[in-house]
């Protein structure tokens, strides 16, 4: 079948209508960048999240560590003789008073957030160090009631003192990402806002 000239011009203009556009579309860049970042942001942003959260989980419990350190030296040289659990936590040369950032230590103490164990063993080898376990967002130190245990060690005890604390996750992003679960890998086993941070200071106190 032959087509006329008159229409296979016709038809040959409105394909060169239907082309050129197209082709200028194929061509045009334009807004090719926000498109990229579209698809690139919610992993950036997630990578990113967690790396914030991650820094301030080991941040804060730097300066658990360091203050627990520091606040043994009471029981160490027997000045935390007369003191209750209260007092070595937010006293005035308790615990608390040796942070003053990353997080409210008096408020996390009273609201069980923070809590300290400590203990005599007989020897060394018979210390309890296994970390307390979470559950339903509540510490439990392994003891029949599930509480911390405070001791007054005498002179030339061994001591084993620990601080637990819920730090929550403010910052993750509960997104799976290369297989990775930003949430779950940041939060503590039994618990769904939280990581459990443990410092534990070992010592034989002083002849005092």
């Amino acid at each position: 079948m032959t087509i006329p000239t008159g229409q296979y011009s016709a038809l040959m203009r409105r394909l060169a209508f239907a082309v050129g556009p197209a082709l200028r579309f194929r061509a045009d860049r334009k807004g090719s960048v926000a498109i990229e970042f579209g698809l690139v942001a919610i992993p950036f942003l997630a990578l990113m999240f967690a790396i914030f959260q991650t820094a301030l989980v080991v941040f804060t419990g730097q300066v658990l560590d360091t203050a627990l350190q520091d606040a043994s030296r009471l029981i160490m040289t027997g000045q935390a003789q007369s003191m209750t659990a209260a007092n070595f936590a937010t006293g005035p040369n308790g615990v608390c008073s040796r942070i003053t950032a990353l997080f409210d230590c008096t408020a996390a103490y009273n609201n069980g957030t923070l809590q300290i164990d400590i203990r005599s063993p007989s020897t060394f080898s018979n210390a309890v160090l296994a970390a307390p376990t979470v559950s339903a967002n509540a510490i439990d130190w392994g003891t029949s009631d599930g509480k911390p245990l405070y001791s007054n060690p005498g002179t030339k005890q061994i001591v084993i003192v620990r601080a637990a604390l819920l730090e929550p996750i403010y910052l993750s992003f509960p997104v799976t990402f290369m297989g990775t679960n930003m949430d779950s890998r940041l939060k503590t086993s039994g618990s769904s806002t939280s990581r459990l941070v443990v410092s534990t200071v070992a010592f034989r106190n002083e002849p005092f």
